[in-house]
């Protein structure tokens, strides 16, 4: 087992809201933010309220794309890329909802989707004439036997009426979590002209970024869930080759169709204001990554929460006497590890077991976890932050214990 540093964990706490005696690992379901950027969204609110006229109509847009030009130096593109929004969710629905179709093309996507953009594809199918088509994934799978299993789909289709237009992808799924090879399935999709959507819901702060170096089509991640910016914050980066196709779902005075073409692009101003709105959460963006400087950056913080997640899991599965979900190339686990749960059968559907689950654990352990069904098995998985360390795991696991022992028929 390797050896955690001790700057990180329990000791840590003291600078988060974190309620005395509770265990939160599904840190990935919503995020946090610590006290030193909660006390810079104040300060920004105020500065609105002392002359609201002022803020909303000139300075906010100055300090907005100040937070765009240090994002846009961590993920590695051009700020003129970026654009902010609520949540990831939103950010899915302004893009699979912009004029990108015409009737008759196909929309290529995973079933490890989460269940809401699932949904965004099935609008898509409904009320778009796209039709579509679904790769089946069952984990633990490789990198290469999912980028194969695609190729083989997107083969079978080459040379049949209608485009395949648009791959939606995860690059950290949510059920699993585990990471997709994003990087790769880009470039393969370029060679089929498909283009790439990748949600990202998961990764800034989880997994270094290099979008510049993807050079997918649509990018999207969260700011809220691992970077420690304030809930709902979000953002999209679209290749400047696409933004005259992408529109928000609120439409502003600054709307433009797409007839125009790249000579007429308000990609930016369209998303810029999405009417009166609080934007103190994405100027946060400074102080979030100053507080992670203080912690060692970026490194050393995907470092810890990856090596405990690994740490972590292998206690857990010890406990369970079950399994992580891994392949020998070990690079499904990032910062979120997937544990087998030993429950072979629950006496409650599957929408009630995870209920159960929740509220059990939530209710009578003050901790939190989720736990899914996979490929026929019941899993947990389980997001630790830089607060979290082993001896939370094996809280959560002896408690699982317990409240599985209540679901076996």
């Amino acid at each position: 087992m390797k050896n955690l540093p001790q700057s990180f964990g329990k000791v840590l706490r003291k600078d988060f809201f974190i309620e005395e005696g509770h265990i939160p690992l599904n840190n990935g379901a919503f995020g946090v933010h610590p006290l030193y950027v909660a006390e810079a969204r104040i300060r920004y609110q105020r500065q609105a309220e002392l002359n609201p006229e002022r803020w909303l109509r000139r300075t906010v847009f100055t300090e907005i794309e100040k937070s765009k030009k240090i994002l846009a130096s961590i993920v590695h593109c051009d700020p003129e890329d970026i654009v902010f929004i609520s949540n990831s969710t939103t950010a899915v629905n302004s893009l699979l909802r912009s004029p990108l179709f015409k009737p008759g093309d196909k929309l290529l996507h995973f079933n490890t989707a989460y269940n809401a953009v699932l949904k965004a594809i099935e609008f898509v199918n409904d009320n778009y004439g796209v039709e579509l088509v679904q790769v089946d994934i069952k984990y633990p799978i490789s990198d290469s036997e999912v980028l194969a299993a695609t190729r083989n789909v997107l083969e079978s289709y080459r040379g049949l009426p209608g485009d395949i237009r648009l791959c939606v992808m995860d690059a950290i799924s949510s059920t699993p979590g585990v990471r997709f090879p994003f990087e790769a399935m880009t470039s393969l999709l370029k060679e089929y002209n498909v283009l790439s959507l990748i949600d990202g819901a998961h990764t800034l702060g989880h997994i270094p970024l290099n979008l510049d170096e993807v050079d997918c089509d649509f990018y999207l991640s969260n700011l809220h869930k691992w970077f420690f910016v304030p809930r709902p914050a979000a953002f999209i980066r679209v290749a400047k080759r696409n933004q005259h196709l992408v529109h928000p779902l609120t439409i502003n005075s600054d709307y433009k169709s797409n007839k125009e073409g790249l000579n007429a692009l308000t990609f930016r101003d369209e998303f810029g204001w999405p009417g009166t709105s609080d934007f103190s959460n994405f100027l946060c963006i400074e102080d979030a990554y100053e507080y992670r400087k203080t912690l060692g950056g970026e490194e050393a913080i995907i470092k810890y929460c990856h090596d405990l997640a690994v740490c972590g899991g292998d206690l857990v599965a010890k406990i369970f006497g079950t399994s992580v979900m891994e392949v020998p190339e070990k690079n499904l686990t990032a910062c979120m590890v997937n544990v087998r749960l030993p429950l072979v059968q629950s006496r409650l559907s599957d929408s009630e077991t995870g209920n159960f689950v929740f509220e059990k654990l939530l209710h009578e352990h003050n901790c939190t976890v989720y736990v899914y069904p996979h490929n026929d098995q019941w899993w947990v998985r389980l997001s630790p932050q830089v607060y979290n360390d082993l001896s939370d795991f094996e809280y959560v696991a002896k408690a699982l214990l317990e409240v599985i022992k209540l679901l076996e028929k």
